[in-house]
């Protein structure tokens, strides 16, 4: 006889649970909470270590820390995290770390073993932002003309904070 649905699901759910709350961050497409890692130093002269990164982290919300994988590009001193370049919702303010960078710019984002405290500050500068988008597409090997005309595009600079 076959389980009950929900008994052939409990020993997953249970691995996901627990996975997601050692970890020290998100598993996947799976939000985690505070992440773990060694502090790195305020100041950073050069971003450029990113690019062999393929995947950040991003921590929102301090007082309820709540972790996210994302993109990131480093040009010079400035590290940029895009939202939404190519999947999920169309309008940014529809991501969850989007709409509690928005409350609170307070975040902290790993890369590889180091978690940085940042503020996240949204660029508005056309040219900044022409900047950071060309550094992201040419990190993630996006084609100019694949980009999805709908879909709005909000690039965060992560600044020291203080």
């Amino acid at each position: 006889m076959r389980a009950p649905f929900p008994t052939v699901l409990l020993p997953l759910f249970l691995f996901i649970l627990v996975s997601t709350a050692g970890c020290g961050g998100p598993l996947g497409p799976i939000s985690g909470g505070r992440l773990s890692g060694d502090e790195g130093p305020a100041a950073v002269a050069d971003w450029s270590f990113v690019d062999a990164i393929e995947t950040a982290q991003i921590e929102t919300r301090p007082p309820d820390p709540h972790s996210v994988n994302v993109w990131c590009a480093g040009v010079g001193d400035r590290l940029y995290v895009p939202s939404s370049m190519i999947l999920g919702p169309k309008d940014p303010t529809e991501r969850g770390w989007v709409s509690h960078v928005q409350a609170d710019p307070a975040v902290r984002i790993r890369l590889d073993d180091t978690v940085y405290a940042r503020t996240a500050v949204r660029v508005e500068d056309p040219v900044e932002f022409e900047a950071a988008r060309d550094a992201l597409e040419a990190k993630y090997e996006i084609a100019p003309e694949d980009r999805d005309p709908e879909r709005q595009i909000w690039i965060f600079r992560l600044e020291p904070r203080g």
